[in-house]
């Protein structure tokens, strides 16, 4: 290495160690002055109930099984006179630090030490990633194991280094006791075991390995999957059925599938005959490729997805096949290749017209050229569900940087897809990026929320600043000079994205701060929404006499405000399910005696009661009609949190 390129790297250096010691301060000031989230809540919770009884169960029955690492290690630490606020975050903040000395160990063996720093320097002062690191839940522990697990896997594969194989394992069988979303962990142990032997046979410890790895996969399905918190009939008022339950829905969620509506269409049935004459061609050049039986299966699956109408995953494929050089970019777009591009094609043009040409499976669309294009676009990507899971969101909290991201890590891949200087690190990271982030797409999570995929997050920027130095490179044949327009786009790009957020870093336990006082609603998805329980708390006990009834409606005030005498969640709500125990006689989490009809809350409230029911904002102007009969008024509000004064 020239002395010049050392002379620049070491500004690099101070500018990664401030930027760590500026990420210290911002993950652990005040760290446990914030009052609990919601979501916080239900682990505090169930840290109580292993305080309790050693196991994390409810008192009226069923397991709260998700994030046992982080429960029972915070339980400890509670035992030792932490409160249910710091301990958990304690560990989350912790496990942030423990991931940034693997992102800088990826980003070096993927592109060498100025990538590296770069790479900690945005995750130390990432605003996500604080965040993250100070929300009592399982997504910064679950984000160190996995990069961790890169490591060693990058070792077993690239390296072939046999003793980071038990890391390896290790990590994959802590990861679901962490999040569920470690079950992808145990997947990628497969991926490993491709990456490591391809081209190679398989020999017989390597089907030892397989099998191995695919009872593991297997158990640990079923531990992510398994209904232990006991949602049936026993939990519900009699009668009661989960279709009761009304779910918020939108367009893209009430979208018929052209496919299964295809048969009520005699002439559209017809024309299916193009396209699959088509095929037919294409799976003669298939069978002629069958003694590759990697690339035979994956060019079936990419023609069973173009007839299905799935284009992604037609990309998808055909990406992993270029990464993973089963076939070359010549190859694959050569002469003897045009069956498949042609009823690809041919596939397109058909779903395109039917989708034009037929309703049936947009009648829940609004009026409107452009809204409709979009939904119908959005049928050719829908598996996997990339566009609900990852683009939705993203496009809603952080616009810049999404974009940002997708085109950088699109045309990285690209280039690691066209050229054969690509490093292995490279592809390899890339590979392993792509299919856990399609595996993440088709586990359908309960909510469009960006922090499904927050564990993949350093992954994307350190394959971004690739792009970023790769190109640099191809501008600028001196090093020096390319590897310094590399830190400033770097630096420069994070800088102008929403992910930097200084003023917030300085103030991070500022009431302002605490509360999202003034945040775009379009980032409450990605950003942790406290409420202040603790004024909530405070003015009913000043305001409540000894003969009021108080009811919540949600789920923190509690930990605050023990003296609640009912929970209220209408039946019709999509939440009942999960909070009705005892055959809707108790609710879940706080174990408090359950209302969940009007009649119910109208015949407790007497002629001459007063009560006090807390809920959020949103659910307002449904609680003001339904309740008329109370008269409520609210009689107090703070963030998204009111109090109704109800008087029969």
């Amino acid at each position: 290495m020239t002395a010049s390129l050392q002379g620049w790297r070491r500004p690099l250096w101070y500018l990664a160690a401030a930027a760590l010691l500026a990420g210290i301060y911002a993950r652990f000031k005040g760290l446990g002055s914030a009052p609990l989230a919601v979501d916080e809540y239900y682990l505090a919770q169930s840290i109580e109930n292993v305080l309790r009884t050693g196991v994390p169960a409810f008192n009226c029955g069923g397991l709260y099984m998700r994030g046992l690492v982080l429960q029972y290690s915070s339980a400890l630490l509670q035992l030792n006179g932490s409160s249910a606020e710091f301990a958990p975050r304690f560990f989350s903040a912790i496990a942030s630090l423990i991931s940034i000395p693997a992102v800088y160990l990826l980003g070096r063996r993927t592109h060498g030490r100025i990538i590296a720093l770069l790479a900690i320097s945005i995750i130390a002062l990432s605003a996500w990633e604080i965040e993250m690191a100070r929300f009592a839940r399982m997504y910064a522990p679950f984000q160190a194991v996995f990069l961790w697990y890169l490591v060693f896997l990058m070792r077993y594969t690239v390296d072939r280094d046999a003793r980071a194989l038990w890391p390896m394992i290790a990590l994959s069988v802590l990861g679901p006791l962490v999040w569920e979303g470690g079950v992808f962990l145990p997947l990628a142990n497969l991926l490993s075991l491709f990456l490591r032997r391809w081209p190679e046979r398989l020999r017989r410890d390597d089907w030892v390995y397989l099998l191995s790895c695919t009872f593991l996969l297997a158990v640990a399905f079923w531990f992510v999957t398994a209904d232990f918190r006991g949602y049936n009939a026993a939990a519900w008022p009699p009668g009661y059925s989960r279709s009761m339950s009304t779910s918020v829905l939108d367009s893209i969620t009430t979208l018929r599938i052209p496919l299964v509506g295809l048969r009520q269409h005699p002439w559209w049935i017809a024309l299916t005959i193009v396209p699959l004459v088509a095929a037919s061609f294409t799976l003669r050049w298939i069978w002629d490729l069958r003694s590759r039986k990697f690339l035979t299966a994956a060019l079936l699956v990419m023609l069973i997805a173009a007839l299905a109408h799935q284009f992604l995953a037609v990309i998808a494929v055909a990406l992993l096949l270029l990464l993973t050089r089963i076939t070359s970019w010549k190859e694959f777009f050569g002469r003897s290749a045009l069956p498949l591009h042609f009823t690809v094609l041919l596939c397109a043009i058909f779903w395109l017209g039917y989708g034009i040409a037929n309703a049936d499976w947009h009648v829940t669309v609004p009026d409107g050229l452009g809204r409709r294009s979009a939904m119908l676009a959005y049928q050719f990507f829908r598996f996997p569900d990339v566009i609900a899971v990852v683009v939705r969101p993203w496009a809603g909290a952080v616009p810049h940087l999404g974009a940002a991201l997708l085109l950088l890590v699109g045309a990285a891949m690209f280039r690691a897809a066209r050229s054969d200087e690509t490093s292995a690190y490279e592809r390899i990271l890339m590979i392993v990026f792509l299919v856990l982030l399609l595996a993440a797409s088709a586990s359908h999570p309960p909510r469009e929320e960006t922090r499904y995929v927050f564990f993949l997050y350093p992954i994307a920027i350190i394959i971004a600043l690739t792009a970023i130095a790769h190109a640099a490179a191809h501008i600028c044949s001196r090093r020096t000079i390319a590897t310094a327009l590399t830190s400033a786009l770097a630096l420069g790009g994070f800088a102008l994205s929403e992910d930097f957020q200084p003023n917030r870093l300085l103030h991070i336990d500022s009431p302002a701060e605490t509360f999202r006082v003034g945040i775009n609603p379009h980032m409450q998805s990605h950003l942790v929404l406290r409420e202040d329980f603790r004024a909530i708390a405070s003015w009913l006990q000043q305001h409540r006499s000894d003969q009021d009834i108080v009811l919540s409606g949600v789920h923190g005030l509690d930990h605050y405000y023990p003296w609640i005498n009912y929970f209220y969640v209408e039946q019709s709500s999509p939440n009942f399910a999960d909070w009705s125990c005892r055959h809707g006689t108790v609710e879940r989490w706080g174990n408090y005696p359950l209302l969940y009809s009007v009649d119910a809350l109208t015949s407790l409230v007497g002629p001459r009661a007063t009560a006090y029911l807390v809920a959020f904002v949103y659910d307002q102007d449904q609680l003001m009609l339904s309740l008329a009969t109370l008269h409520p008024q609210v009689v107090m509000a703070e963030g998204d949190t009111i109090v109704l004064k109800l008087q029969g």
